[in-house]
């Protein structure tokens, strides 16, 4: 009865780390579905300027040239940034 006991629990513990990598992998999958590079022209001489989007939150990255504090020049994604937020001026009707 303990042996069989054991070999239960045995058995219980493959299948919950078997089902923990299988969402681990899934999730994985996902994340990579929602990134996605746009390339320039490839006339234009490179991947400079190619843009990085991550469609799941909308947030986006342009790959440029930069020069290093020791002088070095190297390539870095470059995060674009928007206001998200409505600006509201006065002026409309009614205003004075």
């Amino acid at each position: 009865m303990l042996f069989a006991m054991k070999r239960l629990s045995c058995l219980g513990l493959l299948l919950a780390l078997a089902t923990a990598d299988a969402s681990a992998e899934q999730r994985d999958a996902q994340q990579k579905d929602c990134f996605t590079v746009t390339m320039p022209n490839a006339t234009s001489g490179g991947n400079l300027g190619s843009i990085l989007l991550d469609k799941c939150t909308g947030n986006s990255w342009v790959l440029a040239r930069t020069r290093l504090g020791d002088g070095r020049e190297t390539t870095r994604w470059f995060p674009l940034t928007v206001e998200k937020a409505e600006v509201v001026m006065g002026g409309g009707p009614g205003a004075q």
